[in-house]
């Protein structure tokens, strides 16, 4: 098979392995993230023997060069509940893809290249990003092992780490199988969630930075169920109103920072009443509702939480209602490596690739790895219908555009 056909041939099977009507799977070490695993490591041992699993389940499979310094590449493998097959799948494809043309080709790179395959990205399985990138350094918090449970199955991460076939005992002491003193660079490519690239009908984004957050994900707002038609304005305690108003509030907070050039990105998405106690004769006693925060600055984030507080203590007075917020879950701004975003303008400027140097307003592993201090790049592949739904299409043609890009860039040791 041309790397065309190899490209829709992995994506094609995946999908049949994880396919749930509408869209995909992947749970979290799960079924689904767990054969895409082992479907992918069994591609891979076609090209290479050098792979490794870690005691958290990420692999790492290395096609080796001139020098041992590694170009990793890779993403997540697992999905949304009903997700898109595209999202986070690209990335470990394309590098997939990227050392079956150097092991055809019978060529040597001069850095090392790697592909990984990393577990648990998204939050929708546990109430945390980026769990397998954070085991796979050796960063990942222990006493979230027990705390974290499955949005499901409501048992614990250590438990699912264990039932997958790993080992979360390691994990706890912070194990790593990976000799991150080699990794050279950690490029992640990976669909566009958003429109801009489908919209300018452009097939590249280099990245320059990812976006952190604080979120709320279980906040409530407690007031008193009483009857609509004999509470007077001045004696009702509506827990809708009171949401309500605040959702207002941080919306115009929002469009006033945008106007002084902030960063920032505010989402309630999620808002409902008690459908047990709820009523068309009652004002709402209870909201449940998460909040979701993001922006490139850490000071942007700092700031609009405290604005969120001071907001909330003077709707509760003006309400007689009570928030409670609960557990906040944050992850860190990261940008981008500056020397890799120049050397992949300029490739793609020589090979008249278009593109657009954009940041990410969702949160990738990449974040992990920046942080962590190994310089790393994202690449954005046009998208449709967004990502997160059924719905997610990349054209193979599209990912084949990036594919050159990146490949272009190791074969003549841009990088």
């Amino acid at each position: 098979m041309n790397n065309h056909q190899y490209t829709k041939y992995l994506f094609d099977n995946v999908k049949k392995i994880s396919f749930a009507n509408p869209g995909v799977i992947r749970d979290t070490y799960g079924i689904g993230e767990n054969l895409t695993h082992k479907f992918l490591i069994k591609e891979l041992s076609n090209f290479t023997k050098d792979i490794i699993i870690d005691f958290g389940g990420n692999f790492l499979a290395t096609y080796e060069g001139k020098i041992k310094k590694k170009v990793v590449v890779g993403s997540h493998l697992d999905s949304q509940k009903h997700g898109g097959n595209f999202d986070g799948l690209a990335g470990v494809i394309m590098g997939i893809v990227i050392i079956k043309y150097f092991h055809e080709k019978k060529i040597k790179p001069k850095y090392s290249i790697a592909v990984m395959g990393i577990r648990g990205e998204e939050s929708c399985w546990f109430p945390y990003s980026y769990i397998g990138s954070k085991i796979a350094l050796g960063q990942f918090d222990k006493k979230l092992l027990h705390t974290l449970k499955r949005s499901d199955t409501k048992k614990s991460l250590y438990y699912h780490i264990n039932k997958a076939g790993f080992n979360s005992n390691k994990v706890s002491k912070n194990k790593v199988n990976f000799d991150i003193s080699n990794f050279k660079y950690f490029i992640e490519p990976h669909i566009e969630q958003g429109p801009v690239l489908e919209k300018k009908k452009i097939p590249l984004g280099i990245v320059t930075g990812i976006r952190g957050s604080f979120r709320y994900r279980d906040a409530i707002c407690k007031g008193e169920y009483l009857h609509s038609g004999a509470t007077p304005f001045d004696y009702r305690k509506d827990s809708v109103v009171a949401v309500s108003m605040l959702i207002n509030e941080m919306n115009i907070f929002w469009q006033n920072q945008l106007k002084k050039n902030k960063d920032l990105v505010i989402t309630f998405g999620q808002f409902f009443t008690d459908q047990k106690e709820h009523s068309f004769a009652k004002s709402s006693g209870l909201v449940n509702f998460c909040i979701d925060v993001r922006s490139n600055s850490n000071n942007t984030l700092k700031f609009v939480n405290r604005t969120l507080i001071k907001k909330i203590q003077s709707i509760e007075k003006k309400t007689n209602t009570k928030f409670f917020l609960g557990k906040e879950t944050n992850s860190q701004p990261a940008l981008m490596s500056k020397k890799l975003i120049s050397i992949f303008q300029k490739y793609s400027k020589e090979k008249s690739i278009k593109f657009e140097t954009m940041a990410s307003g969702a949160g990738h592993d990449a974040s992990v790895f920046a942080n962590y201090g190994i310089p790393s790049l994202m690449l954005f592949i046009r998208n449709k219908n967004g990502s997160h739904n059924p719905k997610e299409y990349m054209s193979i043609k599209q990912f084949m555009e990036v594919f050159k890009v990146l490949c272009g860039t190791i074969e003549n040791n841009y990088i």
